[in-house]
């Protein structure tokens, strides 16, 4: 799926439109700080095997495009917007394809409030790698099998992690799970 993205016949004033910003997009602080080695990279490949696997952004562009047209705004927008897992490696920007439906390629139910908890104590490629590695909270589970079936306990379990790593409690946060709304501390 190389070179997916070429100059399109129409004129646009976005870069996404152009195919050049998916790699901008993700060059704010805290997507390309720390770029994981080759080892690490295909430690992380293989982790996501089970849950969709990791995908390049043209992939990703690719896979938008057959359910959105070519309407690449809300891809730019969760990108931009830190709503999905993005980072790089070897100059090409890389999506876990574990937060996306499939059917309509919208993020998973969840991620986002999972990706505020934490977002602020992880960079991208440490978000990539907690989605991608079992944990204890989840009985040894990853957090990216579990998301679609047990929003509750991936929350928690992300909200503990942080907690580890900040050491602070935060505000209240409500999770609509099975029509109830139920509420859990950030």
């Amino acid at each position: 799926m190389e070179d997916i993205l070429a100059p399109w016949p129409e004129p646009s004033r976005s870069p996404w439109m152009r195919g050049r910003a998916p790699e901008a997009a993700c060059s704010h602080p805290g997507y390309t700080k720390d770029d994981p080695t080759d080892h690490q990279f295909i430690a992380t490949l293989d982790s996501y095997r089970d849950t969709g696997g990791l995908a390049s952004v043209q992939e990703v562009v690719t896979l938008f495009k057959r359910c959105k047209g070519s309407d690449l705004t809300p891809l730019a927008s969760l990108i931009a917007g830190k709503k999905v897992i993005c980072f790089g490696w070897e100059a090409r920007v890389w999506l876990p394809l574990f937060q996306f439906n499939r059917v309509d390629m919208t993020p998973q139910i969840g991620l986002g409030q999972v990706l505020a908890q934490l977002s602020s104590v992880f960079s991208a490629w440490e978000l990539a790698n907690w989605f991608a590695q079992p944990n204890p909270w989840l009985g040894d589970r990853t957090p990216a099998a579990r998301l679609g079936w047990d929003l509750p306990a991936v929350l928690n379990a992300a909200r503990a992690d942080r907690f580890v790593v900040d050491g602070q409690d935060h505000p209240r946060t409500s999770v609509v799970t099975g029509g109830q709304d139920m509420d859990y501390a950030n």
